[in-house]
């Protein structure tokens, strides 16, 4: 019988072996590769994406704060050029130092200042009076408000104290009595007013906000404490529209 052969492949056989497995572990190579890679893309492309959602979402934050920003701006605009300052009194006028707090006390008047170019289309301000008993010993204090109605645009408005009358006390036959006819001081301390477009704020010395009447108002005009302003001096403000403040 004849044996058969277990020798081992030709080299010629062999090579082509190894060849045929070169090209697969090459072709095997470039598909890993290439989905590696196209991985990597994809991955680049969401992070790309991320980012620039990220930046997106950043912006329109900014703009809608800025949006709210400019509104809020423009909502304050005409109530921050609406103010007051003044006061005075016999007392003060003798040299005394226990005035009421206002922001120019002493001016013996009352001055409120529309600096934008719409009108206010209604305001009170109230007026602490603060007097002294026949003996020194005591104090007297009450609240009173004048109420103005279509301040004009651009427009200052004095009020000399000797012109500020206490309405709610005149009676008939007597001399009106005003701010300044007691022993002691006066001054303003807060204000209330409407702007053109039907809100309310609420100004101290020290403070804008945007609400109802407040307490230093109110309670007086429940009470009737009425001031009534004669000889009002009107004058037109040259810088109007200009940031508000006194002057």
């Amino acid at each position: 019988m004849r044996e058969e052969s277990s020798a081992a492949p030709s080299g010629a056989g062999a090579a082509r072996g190894r060849g045929a497995w070169r090209r697969v572990g090459w072709a095997h190579g470039i598909t890993v590769t290439g989905t590696a890679l196209a991985a990597v893309a994809a991955v680049g492309g969401l992070w790309a994406q991320a980012v620039a959602s990220y930046w997106a979402q950043q912006t329109a934050r900014d703009q809608l704060s800025q949006s709210r920003d400019d509104s809020v701006r423009r909502v304050r605009d005409q109530a921050s050029k609406v103010t007051y300052w003044g006061g005075g009194g016999s007392a003060l006028e003798r040299g005394a130092t226990d005035t009421v707090p206002s922001r120019g006390v002493g001016s013996a008047a009352l001055h409120v200042l529309n600096r934008s170019p719409d009108p206010v289309p209604a305001a009170q301000v109230a007026l602490r009076v603060v007097t002294k008993s026949a003996d020194d010993e005591e104090l007297s204090e009450e609240t009173w408000v004048l109420s103005l109605h279509d301040i004009p645009p651009c427009t200052h408005i004095t009020y000399p104290q000797s012109a500020l009358e206490l309405g709610a006390v005149q009676e008939a036959g007597t001399e009106p009595l005003n701010v300044s006819s007691g022993d002691g001081v006066w001054g303003p301390v807060a204000m209330h007013f409407v702007d053109t477009s039907g809100r309310e704020w609420r100004r101290t010395q020290t403070s804008l906000k945007e609400g109802s009447m407040p307490d230093a108002v109110a309670k007086p005009l429940q009470a009737h404490n009425f001031v009534v302003g004669t000889d009002a001096k009107v004058r037109e403000v040259e810088s109007c529209g200009d940031a508000g403040g006194g002057g």
